[in-house]
């Protein structure tokens, strides 16, 4: 049986306070799958922690969790290896053939993808993407992981 995910957990494997995440739930950063019963812990899935776990390691990378949250609504994984979710600025391209074209703007909006390292290399030589951060998903799926293993 798998354990459960607490808000304890998610402290211990972020190094972030229950204060800082509820307020983040209340603030509607993080939504999670649970609805939370009045007297009863919450309970997390591994979805909301590794959610969480984005929007903490962004927010040490100097990202406001108000600007991240829109990234991690619809977090998936990649099948084999480590899974990066990438936040990136570029121009808008009207369809997603490499030749299409695209709608350039003084302030691009910024958008975000699920990929494996080995797809990174092409997100770095692209021409068109202006800025870009990455968080390791995996890592943070291990983390909760570790945390679970020592309790």
């Amino acid at each position: 049986m798998q354990q459960e995910i607490t808000i304890q957990v998610l402290v211990d494997a972020f190094n972030i306070g229950r204060h800082q995440i509820d307020a983040w739930i209340s603030r509607g950063y993080l939504t999670p799958q649970n609805e939370c019963e009045r007297g009863k812990a919450r309970i997390f899935t591994m979805r909301d922690a590794i959610a969480l776990g984005a929007i903490v390691d962004f927010n040490r990378l100097g990202f406001e969790p108000a600007r991240v949250a829109p990234h991690i609504n619809n977090l998936h994984g990649v099948a084999d290896g480590d899974a990066l979710l990438v936040i990136y600025e570029g121009p808008i391209r009207m369809s997603s053939r490499e030749d299409a074209a695209f709608m350039d703007s003084n302030i691009p909006a910024p958008m975000s993808t699920i990929m494996g390292p080995q797809r990174l290399p092409n997100l770095v030589s692209d021409p068109e993407v202006r800025s870009f951060a990455v968080v390791n998903l995996s890592d943070i799926e291990r983390r909760v992981l570790n945390t679970l293993k020592s309790d």
